[in-house]
């Protein structure tokens, strides 16, 4: 018997079951690939190559089509891992706390370099550009489960852990029981990357142990990450906090009567009065670990879908109207007038429409969109109702990327929730309008944040940037008008619309309305999440907030806005955070991540990273982004090597006023500009012969 051809697997070998069962499960929907991809990985681990021709079939694609969207997606393996997957995250604030030699520690552990085998199967290591625990870096992934604030000695540990038999029974049944004394302690991935299920299992132990009734809920994540696993207390007086938690603290808690409010060393009083917490001013995140993020009574009785209510009781373009006057602006990091776009795409011809939550939240300091998903999902679900009642639109997808397994848990069955009671469906709180949403994962590909990379994605392509014109408000996904929004944007409408667009246009500063999403990560004491009014300082955000750098040693740079925005050094401190302002200071805001690195830095090997990074994503349609990127690494090498300084300096600054200027997209267009911050306030790091921004500053003067 002759084999079978290597695109035409045997009707009953493995390859041709999953095809199959992936074709039945995802065949039917329009941009079918990717989740169908995803799928046959899921069951076998890797895409064979005798996946592909079975694929493009069903999906009426060429196998190159297949194949080239195969080999675009970091997550999308071509050959089988090992038995043990360890993903190590390379990105900044992980990098800023260790990451790198952390990934050298896993390698020399393990015997495989990053992207390779172990010679005896057993392991795989793949670095990974983020995995949402930047406040508590560094980050590793271990068989999908994610560890946070991981040393060396951790990391071994984890290791033997997850190669013992029993190593994946942390996820215990502790949700069932609703009597008694109510304890609260989070469930997003932050508080469970530090050992959060182990503690509720500890917790209902020595309860049950002792015949105390507890009723323990799994909250959301506050946003103090340092203090994770925080566990709360609801007593007459406010909810007690203690944290951070450990399993060995448990028993200790209890004989210290610490459900009755007892004293013991990891007490914190009252968590509504934290300084921390209350000098914020939460609209957005007004939920976040205060509820039971997957109940809907608890949702709706904190002011949840009172604005889907009143916008249902409105015109669609009042909703639009009411939108823009509020002043919000795009929280991804383009800060473009949302009501703008709203009425761009209520305006524009064609039927149906779309409405696109970016949660491709690929930042490295970002995590304020996951711990929204996770903590409080509803929110998006509602924005994204509101929105597709303002323009018209039926159906909503939330492109999410692939490294946030337990947002994508925590959406669905928050949207199924939703359906049941009529949230969501055909006919939306009785009012005959009809919209759904549905979660599609993408697949490591950081050029997918850009809105049209991400639509080219969302239809089962590559995620390659599309020209503008056309806006997608006007063609976008499957060519119809679309209004693409990111987490934070979608989750903040509901409040305007329940609240009244001057409840959130009296706050801010200048053309900056509302509050700024500030999340502290990397080298910082405090790192987490602080929502307060824009035209705060970062030297406010540093030390009110954050605390200084958790080694305790100076802070040298901060990056703010992702891996694409500028070092800034104390003297750039004390300028007020709005887009306006920022941006005349040669910075942005971004997303509002802030990566805080100490005196330790090397500048230099940050600025080659930010190139490299450059390098590593980018879609390569343009030349200046695809090539430009691969030259600015070279240059950096020989500057830092002491070639000819003053002439490679000219070099890199011409290659980077290519790169903005002739760049299709902001990969491209802002890649140089953490390379010209390091150089310009950091010029000790490149070497000698090199010279300081305000050399040059008063020598043209």
């Amino acid at each position: 018997m002759q084999p079978a051809a290597p695109d035409h697997p045997d009707a009953d070998s493995a390859t041709a079951r999953a095809v199959s069962a992936a074709i039945e499960l995802h065949g039917h929907q329009p941009g079918a690939l990717l989740p169908l991809l995803h799928e046959v990985q899921q069951q076998l681990g890797y895409l064979p190559e005798d996946c592909v021709a079975p694929i493009a079939r069903a999906l009426n694609l060429s196998r190159a089509e297949v194949h080239g969207v195969i080999t675009f997606y970091h997550d999308f393996r071509r050959q089988p891992p090992g038995r043990r997957v360890v993903r190590v995250c390379q990105a900044e604030a992980c990098r800023s706390m260790g990451g790198v030699q952390l990934m050298r520690h896993a390698a020399a552990t393990l015997g495989c370099a990053p992207h390779g085998r172990s010679s005896d199967g057993e392991a795989s290591l793949e670095p990974v550009y983020c995995l949402g625990q930047c406040a508590n870096a560094p980050a590793v992934q271990i068989d999908g489960q994610v560890h946070a604030r991981v040393t060396a000695e951790r990391f071994d540990e984890l290791l033997a852990a997850a190669q013992s038999a029993g190593a994946s029974a942390a996820q215990a049944a502790v949700s069932g029981r609703r009597e008694a004394i109510k304890v609260y302690l989070p469930r997003d991935s932050a508080a469970l990357a530090v050992g959060a299920d182990d503690v509720a299992s500890a917790i209902m132990r020595q309860a049950e142990r002792r015949g105390i009734a507890v009723d323990l809920v799994r909250n959301g994540s506050r946003g103090l990450f340092w203090l994770e696993p925080l566990v709360e207390v609801a007593t007459d007086s406010g909810r007690l906090g203690f944290g951070p938690v450990s399993v060995d603290d448990v028993e200790g808690l209890f004989d210290a009567g610490f459900l009755a409010g007892g004293a013991h060393r990891l007490g914190l009083g009252c968590v509504d009065e934290l300084p921390w917490l209350k000098s914020q001013q939460r609209l957005t995140f007004a939920r976040i670990g205060r509820t039971d993020p997957l109940s809907l009574a608890d949702y709706e009785a904190n002011e949840g879908y009172a604005g889907l209510r009143r916008a249902l009781s409105m015109p669609p373009e009042g909703i639009v109207a009411e939108v823009t006057d509020s002043g919000l602006r795009g929280r991804g990091g383009a800060a473009f007038p949302t009501g703008v776009k709203w009425r761009t795409a209520a305006q524009a011809p064609g039927s149906p429409k779309y409405i696109v939550c970016n949660a491709d939240e690929g930042d490295s300091g970002s995590f304020a969109d996951r711990l929204l998903m996770e903590s409080d999902p509803f929110a998006l679900i509602e924005g994204m109702t509101i929105a597709a009642v303002a323009v018209g639109a039926t159906q909503g997808y939330v492109y999410l990327r692939s490294e946030y397994p337990h947002a994508a848990t925590a959406l669905q069955a928050a949207i199924a929730t939703a359906r049941a009671a009529a949230r969501l469906g055909t006919d939306i709180l009785g009012s005959g309008r009809r919209f759904d949403i549905e979660v599609r994962l993408g697949a490591g590909a950081y050029i997918c944040g850009e809105e049209t990379a991400l639509l080219e994605s969302l239809e089962g392509r590559r995620g390659i940037v599309r020209a503008k014109p056309p806006l997608p408000a006007i063609a976008g996904l499957f060519g119809q008008p679309t209004v693409v929004n990111n987490v934070v944007t979608l989750a903040t409408v509901p409040v305007i619309l329940a609240r009244g667009a001057a409840h959130h246009h009296r706050v801010g500063s200048g053309r900056s309305r509302g509050t700024l999403t500030a999340q502290l990560a990397g080298n910082v004491r405090h790192g987490g999440l602080v929502e307060v009014p824009f035209g705060i300082t970062l030297r406010e955000l540093l030390l009110a907030y954050g605390g200084g750098a958790a080694s305790g040693r100076p802070i040298r740079a901060v990056q703010v806005g992702g891996p694409l925005g500028a070092y800034l050094p104390e003297r750039h401190w004390d300028v007020p955070m709005d887009y306006e302002q920022y941006a005349g200071n040669g910075a942005m805001i971004g997303h509002g991540s802030v990566v805080v690195h100490d005196d330790t830095a090397d500048m230099a090997q940050l600025a080659r990273f930010a190139m490299e990074f450059c390098a590593l994503e980018s879609c390569g349609k343009c030349t200046p982004c695809r090539v430009g990127s691969v030259r600015g690494v070279e240059i950096i090498d020989r500057i830092v090597a002491g070639e000819e300084p003053a002439r490679q300096i000219a070099l890199l600054r011409d290659l980077a006023e290519t790169m903005v200027d002739g760049s299709l997209c902001a990969m491209g267009g802002m890649a140089p500009i953490p390379v010209l911050s390091a150089l310009d306030h950091y010029p000790d790091d490149f070497g000698a012969g090199v010279e300081h921004a305000s050399d040059r500053t008063a020598q043209a003067g």
